[in-house]
């Protein structure tokens, strides 16, 4: 085991509350909804220990060791991470997205996320230089609270497993009937929780036991449900006229649909038609946050431009620059002046930088359609840096992918 004495250590204590009272409405009508991270209270102080360097694991190995940890509601659970990231904040923000992301299972990824009433994590961390290269270690002591309790989170599970059986959901029906039995399900059964105080409406507990919910038990529901019918589900927050609300994007065929149970219950109840179900991108009223809303997101999970009624089946433009811009650039070989690159698409240009400075800073640049290029120009017993990005036009809008990887050459 190896241990490392250090003399001076900081210790930061950061209170993180993901919890926030704020009113929100929904089809005219008040709801709560959980935001974002808001950092509270930071303290800096001295500390002198030891550091076991062995236990500290990579942000990834770090969430899958503690996601069944949450899943089983457990309160008190200590973080170890190596990183090279400096910041403290960003190392959580990491840790908690690869924590909560979407694994397939319906108790994890989002459900996981907005089961989460509160946590508290304090942390220390150290800066640590190994051959040349600056490795910081984080412990994270962190404190959760939970919407629900473990027993209420199984009785829930049991529960759902009873609605599927009694939809008549089973393997080989469409994503399209699996979705609209679950909506119409919810919509006749879950009144909105009005004047509601009690922190039980923002879960699907409280929507499926109680027939009562505010839009975060609806949507929160209806992400339970189809996720245990393999139908790809997201719960989306954001604002709807105006004010923080949540809905859901469902999977049918190729394309993401917008759907809004917590409004069409709503309407079902007072005798409309369904207004919200499975609409396209151009979502009336609804504005996703940010992290929700940009070309990352919309890559994994791309939109349909048209409501599924629509006989046009096509993409989003969002979701078609986004395919674009999240595609891997990789040059495949180098050898001597001559690259080759891998082909990202058809009809498609490639933009080559080469330098002597590893930031690109005055980089030569070839513009090409071609996948094997040879770089002419280059002085001998010089090393080069080399990294290439492709380009095209989308509705008269340059759209770029990312960089390759930095690889080097030298001229002999």
């Amino acid at each position: 085991m190896k241990r490392i004495k250090l003399k001076v250590m900081a210790l930061l204590l950061i209170l993180i509350m993901l919890y926030s009272n704020a009113m929100v409405m929904a089809n005219e009508e008040r709801d709560n909804l959980k935001v974002l991270p808001i950092k509270e209270n930071v303290k800096l102080l001295s500390h002198v220990t030891e550091l076991d360097t062995s236990k500290y694991v990579t942000i990834e190995q770090a969430a899958n060791q503690v996601r069944p940890k949450v899943a089983k509601n457990k309160k008190n659970i200590n973080v170890f991470l190596k990183t090279t990231i400096a910041s403290p904040e960003k190392v959580y923000e990491k840790f908690k997205s690869e924590l909560t992301k979407e694994t397939g299972d319906s108790s994890e990824g989002d459900y996981m996320y907005w089961n989460i009433k509160q946590e508290v994590p304090n942390y220390i961390y150290f800066p640590l230089t190994e051959k040349g290269k600056t490795f910081y270690y984080y412990e994270f002591q962190i404190y959760y609270e939970y919407y629900t309790t473990l027993a209420q989170r199984k009785k829930l599970d049991k529960k759902i497993k009873s609605v599927i059986k009694e939809l008549g959901i089973r393997d080989g029906m469409s994503n399209y009937h699996k979705v609209k039995r679950v909506y119409e399900y919810i919509c006749r059964n879950v009144q909105y929780a009005y004047n509601s105080e009690s922190n039980i409406t923002f879960t699907a507990y409280s929507a499926l036991f109680y027939k009562n919910a505010v839009c975060q038990g609806y949507a929160q529901l209806m992400y339970k449900i189809l996720r245990e019918v393999d139908v790809p589900v997201r719960l989306i927050p954001g604002y709807a006229n105006g004010e923080l609300h949540g809905w859901n994007i469902v999977k049918i065929g190729k394309y993401f649909y917008n759907v809004d149970v917590t409004w069409d219950a709503g309407n079902y109840q007072k005798g409309y038609g369904y207004k919200n179900f499975l609409k396209g991108d151009n979502f009336s009223n609804h504005i996703r946050f940010d992290n929700y809303n940009d070309y990352i997101f919309y890559g994994k999970y791309p939109m349909a431009k048209y409501d599924y009624k629509s006989d046009k089946k096509q993409f989003s433009t969002k979701s078609k620059r986004a395919k674009f811009k999240i595609k891997s650039p990789k040059i495949i070989k180098i050898k001597g002046n001559r690259l080759v690159l891998k082909k990202i698409e058809n009809k498609v240009k490639y933009i080559i930088q080469f330098s002597t400075e590893r930031n690109f800073r005055k980089a030569n640049k070839i513009l090409t359609k071609k996948t094997k290029v040879k770089i002419l120009k280059l002085k001998k017993n010089k090393k080069y840096f080399i990294r290439y990005r492709a380009l095209k036009k989308m509705q008269g809008k340059t759209i770029y992918t990312k960089w390759s990887d930095r690889m080097d050459i030298l001229v002999s």
